[in-house]
Order: structure tokens, then C-alpha cells, then sequence
């Protein structure tokens, strides 16, 4: 039991190394960048993951509003959502945060959320901007044990696109 739940941390902090290194916006020192570097190598090891994560398009995003069984997960930052908006539906988990909030308790999940704390089977669908960062919170949600999990890719851009909504 220990050994599972101490792979599952290692996957998530790797999953949380590896979008710290590859993200532009932290501009980190040229030395944390080569340490990050090494660390992504040591991640795909310990975190590979053989799970397939589904890719859903337009069309089911826009039916979600119907199935409430099913939970769309924006990763993006609160001020970006306040920038552009959100899909219906969808709650917001900023990818920093994706693996603590999914491993949180029932209560505190629904508490935060409103909707009920997704079961391993549940379907989940991440989105962000443009598919990158919803990837990364689907391969975290995939190491946590969801079994259910899919990326929008074309994710905010193609909803605003197709919504006649500011990108």
C-alpha cells in the first residue's frame, strides 16, 4: 500500500518538475534550467505512464452542459479566465494544483467546486489555452488512477473560435 501511494507522489511531482522545466514563464537561471533538464529525464523513467490519454473535439465539449456525470477541468489561471472566460460547465483547477485537488478529500473537493469529487472512473476532460497544459493535468490525473481521461486540444482557442468569443 505504502509503495503505491509513495509511485503516485512521484509521478505527480515529476508531472509538476517536468511543466516547471518546459514553461517559459518562470525564466529560470541557466543553471535551474539543467538541473530541471536532468529532472525531466528522471521523470519520463519513474513517471511513464502507458495509459492512453483520449482527445475529444467542438462537438463533445459543447454537449457537456448535458452530462453533468462527466467533469470538464480548466487548468488555465484564474486571471487568465477573468481575460477571456469560460467554457460552461467547466471548473476551474490551475494546473499547479491539478494532482492535490483530485487527491483531496470528498468534502473539501465539493466544498471548493460544487460538484462532487470525480470517483476513479468518472470521465474527466481538461482543457486550457491551447491543449498543452491540459495534457499535462490529464497524464497527472492518469498517474493519480483515473481510468476516464481526456484532453480537449483545441481547447480554449477553438471554443472562443468557434463560440465568436475574444481569444
Amino acid at each position: 500500500m505504502f509503495l503505491k501511494y509513495t509511485q503516485v507522489a512521484i509521478r505527480a511531482t515529476c508531472l509538476t518538475v517536468r511543466h516547471l522545466a518546459t514553461d517559459s514563464t518562470y525564466n529560470l537561471p541557466f543553471k535551474s534550467k539543467i538541473l530541471h533538464q536532468n529532472s525531466i529525464g528522471v521523470s519520463k523513467r519513474l513517471c511513464s505512464n502507458k495509459s492512453a490519454i483520449g482527445i475529444v473535439d467542438y462537438a463533445v465539449v459543447k454537449k457537456l452542459s448535458k452530462e453533468p456525470q462527466k467533469l470538464l477541468i480548466d487548468v488555465r489561471e484564474p486571471k487568465e479566465l477573468k481575460e477571456t472566460g469560460q467554457i460552461p460547465s467547466s471548473i476551474n483547477i490551475p494546473l499547479g494544483i491539478v494532482s492535490q485537488e483530485l487527491a483531496a478529500s470528498d468534502q473539501l473537493f465539493k466544498s471548493k467546486y460544487g460538484r462532487n469529487k470525480p470517483n476513479p472512473d468518472t470521465a474527466l476532460i481538461f482543457h486550457c489555452r491551447s491543449g498543452v497544459r491540459s495534457l499535462k493535468a490529464a497524464e497527472a490525473a492518469a498517474a493519480l488512477g483515473f481510468t476516464d481521461v481526456k484532453n480537449y486540444e483545441g481547447s480554449w482557442l477553438d471554443w472562443a473560435e468557434r463560440e465568436g468569443l475574444p481569444k
